[in-house]
């Protein structure tokens, strides 16, 4: 399997050796200092990166890879977030010091939100296209606090080495897709691609500041063996979806954990309370099957997912989406 190294700065710096790297190594073609093209024997498309303000720059990953590779993102001493939005094809396997997560598998949990002083591994799929946007952001340009905890507490855990992780997933909004598809839709080669896309920026940037400022600090510390139980739990629900949800204490003996450290813990990293998570992965699900055109009734999905009547499935639908099932409902014609 290929490997290759990089750390993320603040600066073009991390961008220049990172080019430099694959240029060298694997003959990829540089292209005006920020397009940076792979070769056809390892993978269609490429990487684009530009500054956009100081403290605030964007890599977008837009490529279809034919042969194994680990992408390895080292920590570095730059104070920094990594706004990670992922709009790929199939399963890219995000590895946060030692704590596998399957980004943009089953539920598309598509948005990543990093801390520097962590290393993260990067395993993505062979023969499916990659479209994932990383903002760096300067930690002092997000006038909230993103992290649970004040700055002293933070600088004071980064001197004693903790192997604690800092870091959440989301689902990417509505607003914030329409975006990213947008930009997705167009060529790195567009002669106004690279105005345009500092437009997107502040646009995402603006979005993610408006839908978190008003919440409580969304990275949390947690140990890495939590963080590996919560994931263990995570998957389990997310391959029960047809199932009714297990139960809080069935949820917390699995990770090990209290009823209430695993409920708070659990809401810390996922955003949502175990049950809610559940719920809405299941709706997201239900929105899927109403429009698959594999079923002849509205029952036929609500019994699909083991709901006891129609009218109970039909109220869960509404609230999280404020619309009816049937308002989604495309029939089976064969």
């Amino acid at each position: 399997m290929m490997e290759i190294s990089h750390t993320y700065t603040l600066t073009a710096d991390w961008q220049k050796q990172f080019t430099q790297q694959l240029v060298e190594e694997m003959g990829a073609e540089l292209i005006e200092e920020k397009l940076l093209l792979m070769p056809k024997s390892i993978a269609d498309g490429g990487f684009y990166f530009t500054g956009v303000i100081p403290g605030l720059s964007v890599v977008i990953w837009d490529l279809t890879f034919k042969k194994p590779i680990k992408i390895n993102s080292l920590k570095s001493d730059d104070d920094l977030y990594i706004i990670h939005y992922n709009l790929s094809d199939g399963i890219n396997l995000i590895n946060i010091q030692g704590a596998n997560d399957k980004i943009g598998y089953k539920s598309n949990l598509g948005l990543g939100v990093f801390d520097n002083v962590v290393d993260k591994v990067f395993h993505p799929i062979i023969g499916e296209r990659i479209f994932a946007m990383r903002l760096l952001v300067a930690k002092d340009l997000l006038n909230f606090p993103v992290i649970n905890g004040t700055k002293n507490e933070h600088d004071k855990r980064k001197a004693k080495k903790s192997k604690s992780s800092v870091f959440f997933y989301d689902h990417i909004d509505s607003e914030s897709m329409l975006i990213i598809h947008d930009i997705k839709s167009k060529s790195f080669q567009d002669p106004a691609f690279d105005i345009y896309l500092k437009g997107v920026v502040f646009r995402l940037l603006g979005t993610f500041i408006d839908r978190y400022s008003k919440q409580a600090p969304i990275l949390h510390y947690m140990p890495e063996k939590e963080i590996e139980f919560l994931n263990i739990t995570k998957e389990y629900l997310l391959d029960n979806l047809f199932a009714n949800f297990p139960g809080i204490k069935f949820l917390a003996n699995m990770a090990n954990m209290s009823v209430s450290k695993y409920t708070s813990s659990f809401k810390k990293m996922f955003v949502n309370s175990p049950n809610h998570f559940f719920i809405r992965e299941r709706m997201i699900l239900a929105n899927k099957l109403l429009k698959s055109g594999s079923f002849d009734s509205l029952m036929e999905v609500s019994k699909e997912l083991n709901f006891c009547t129609l009218s109970y499935f039909s109220l869960k639908y509404y609230k999280q989406f404020g619309r009816r099932p049937s308002d989604d409902f495309v029939k089976n014609t064969l």
